[in-house]
């Protein structure tokens, strides 16, 4: 059940002012938190008070959750817990409750007027930094993303699980301290590894930048879908998609596809189609993700480092580009990625 809407029935039963719990249908306590197990009866009908060791229930109309309360309290205070709950969970229901709320409020689906109401409706902090971290799954196995990930990924205080569609959910996180990008990547890294570990499925992850306001949620929530479908072009062995660090990739994916098209063919083309082999480009791609370090570059790859400097010097004589230069390696390197926004502009990943 949605966490807000826990947290909502914990406030009306404190007002109350007599012990009132709820409880699933194998009787663990929902409200209040960590409230244990309770001995459930077999028979437990809709309506009809039972008494147990000293506690009386009460299966709330229409909906999979008990009241409890203990028998020395008045069986009213139960039929008031009842329908106190009913009405809530069929107000969630009809509306989407706050997962519906938080769904329309990252699609920008809410107007100004709107957004204040489902702000005072579920009281939701209007000014805290917040970020979206788009978690998408590919398998499913029947479920939703959303249904498999709100019962293993551990929630910190605020933290709220909203369901996008099949096979995407958004968590939107706060951001308690200073904003490290880094810190961001390591605890979705960890979460992959909860997921896989607990149910050997992949995950996919987008990362926003961090919203200021309620407001500005929806713009987390669309750069972290950004994130994934530039990242899965440009940075496809990687799983972890940071939108701030992916700032050349955006401005490659601007590009008009026949602008790209262009300036790619300015350096591979028919002419130099002989001299670009799989094992000359996949030296390059090593010799840049090794920062241009020749001794670095030549160990990853087992050849000698002289075959390497034979290899970047047959480059340099055929295109003019010397890539143990910065400026050379930049240019080649944007030139390079620009197949993949030609191939991939239109291109639709979620």
């Amino acid at each position: 059940m949605d966490q807000q809407i826990l947290l909502k029935i914990s406030e009306q039963f404190k007002q109350l002012h007599s012990p009132l719990y709820l409880l699933d249908e194998h009787g663990i306590c929902l409200v209040p938190r960590d409230g244990g197990q309770y001995h459930l009866t077999e028979m437990l009908y809709p309506g009809e008070i039972s008494s147990v060791l000293g506690m009386h229930y009460l299966r709330v109309p229409r909906h999979n959750v008990i009241i409890a309360t203990p028998e020395s309290t008045s069986k009213d205070l139960l039929r008031l817990g009842s329908a106190m709950v009913d009405a809530l969970l069929t107000l969630c229901d009809s509306s989407g409750g706050t997962g519906g709320a938080y769904q329309r409020m990252l699609l920008n689906e809410l107007s100004v007027a709107e957004l204040d109401a489902v702000v005072n409706e579920y009281h939701i902090a209007a000014d805290m930094h917040r970020c979206v971290l788009l978690l998408h799954m590919i398998q499913v196995q029947g479920r939703t993303a959303h249904e498999i990930l709100s019962e293993i990924i551990p929630m910190s205080a605020g933290d709220t699980l909203v369901p996008m569609d099949n096979h995407n959910a958004a968590l939107i996180k706060v951001i308690v301290g200073s904003e490290d990008p880094e810190e961001l990547k390591q605890f979705a890294a960890a979460l992959q590894e909860t997921v896989l570990g607990e149910t050997g499925l992949p995950l996919t992850i987008g990362i926003g930048e961090t919203a200021k306001t309620v407001a500005d949620l929806h713009q987390s929530y669309r750069q972290a879908r950004r994130a994934i479908e530039i990242g899965r072009i440009y940075r496809a062995e990687e799983t972890i998609h940071l939108y701030s660090a992916l700032l050349l990739e955006r401005f490659l994916s601007d590009l008009p596809p026949e602008t790209a098209a262009h300036y790619h063919s300015l350096l591979f083309n028919r002419r130099t189609s002989r001299l670009f082999s799989d094992e000359i480009l996949d030296t390059i791609e090593m010799f840049f993700h090794k920062d241009l370090n020749l001794s670095d570059t030549a160990r990853q790859l087992y050849i000698h480092r002289n075959t390497l400097v034979y290899r970047l010097d047959k480059v340099q004589r055929q295109v003019g580009l010397d890539l143990r230069k910065f400026d050379d390696a930049v240019t080649f390197k944007m030139l390079l990625e620009m197949k993949k926004c030609a191939a991939n502009k239109a291109k639709k990943t979620l």
